[in-house]
């Protein structure tokens, strides 16, 4: 499940190496002696090409979760931009500056990879690095994985879950109404049909994850016109509104996750970081140079710095953080 989450942010995550650079020069601008030559050096590598303004807010949406910002809420780029007008006394090329950041679309990335307002507002829901389990009326028992967020609305006809964000494992109970209620889980993808089980789901960018444990699952996309593949247990399947891809073995790890375990089965470096992101704040990245080290190991999730010990000790890598809030694993 790694790989097809990693696919989904692949598309639009800056270029490793000039997101790199942006990191540093941010934690060049925010040391205490920075001078107007970085100010300067700053802007000049900021105005050369798209990708590094793109990297840039990519930088200062993740420093906005971590660093205060001022009472006028601006973001880093646009304080820099001020002093260096101040100290510079030519506002008007600041000006101009600020309205090229304005047009390539500064903070878009902010906005882009924030949770849907759904989630925000669900009945019930995750932070990152949290899980939750609870009970639901007829004893069904719900775990909701880092940043998840779901609803629940139990009618006479029906008892269906909404994952809104993230990821959750379902162990359904018997309804005991006098006519049995369905049991179905809807994601922005489709709709999942219980069919007396144990089951993960996850909500990608896009597309969703669903694995199964137990008992079986029908899978009802979006425009399936009402029929789907059923998946038994030890299947898992990828689905989008238009359809499933066919089944594969379910991956143990999707449901480790539930005991607070993170589970490596012969698996890419990058996939591996890419899962313990969404435990740990801020950004964790790995160098494409040791992207496809394989990993084996079974580590515990609530602790991702000794997560990150464990690969330094055990790997050909070495794990650096420029920022408190910034974190890559390069090779040593």
């Amino acid at each position: 499940m790694a790989a097809g989450a990693a696919a989904e942010t692949a598309a639009d995550e800056p270029d490793y190496r000039v997101l790199q650079e942006a990191a540093e020069w941010f934690a060049v601008l925010r040391a205490p002696d920075a001078g107007d030559g970085d100010i300067q050096g700053w802007r000049n590598w900021l105005a050369a090409d798209a990708a590094h303004r793109q990297a840039w807010t990519r930088v200062e949406a993740v420093s906005g979760k971590f660093e205060h910002l001022p009472a006028d809420g601006k973001p880093m780029a646009h304080r820099i931009l001020d002093t260096a007008a101040g100290r510079q006394a030519s506002r008007r090329r600041t000006v101009g500056m600020l309205a090229l950041l304005g047009a390539t679309g500064m903070g878009a990335w902010g906005l882009k990879r924030t949770v849907p307002w759904q989630a925000w507002t669900a009945a019930h829901r995750t932070g990152t690095g949290q899980s939750l389990e609870m009970r639901l009326s007829d004893g069904t028992r719900i775990w909701l994985n880092t940043a998840s967020a779901i609803d629940a609305d139990y009618n006479g006809t029906l008892r269906r879950v909404f994952l809104r964000a993230g990821e959750i494992f379902v162990e359904t109970a018997s309804d005991t109404a006098a006519t049995p209620r369905p049991f179905v889980v809807d994601t922005a993808q489709g709709r999942l049909h219980a069919l007396g089980t144990r089951f993960g789901v996850r909500q990608l960018d896009g597309a969703s994850i669903v694995a199964v444990f137990e008992g079986a699952v029908e899978i009802l996309p979006q425009e399936s016109g009402g029929a789907g593949p059923v998946l038994r247990a030890g299947e898992q399947a990828r689905f989008t509104a238009s359809g499933a891809r066919p089944a594969a073995p379910a991956e143990a790890r999707l449901q480790a996750w539930t005991r607070g375990l993170l589970v490596a089965e012969d698996m890419r470096l990058a996939d591996f970081l890419s899962d313990l992101s969404r435990y740990r704040p801020g950004y964790l990245g790995c160098d494409p140079r040791v992207a496809d080290v394989r990993i084996v190991g079974t580590y515990a999730l609530s602790d991702t710095d000794r997560v990150l010990a464990a690969l330094e000790a055990t790997l050909p890598v070495r794990v650096r953080s420029p920022l408190p809030w910034w974190t890559v694993v390069e090779p040593f």
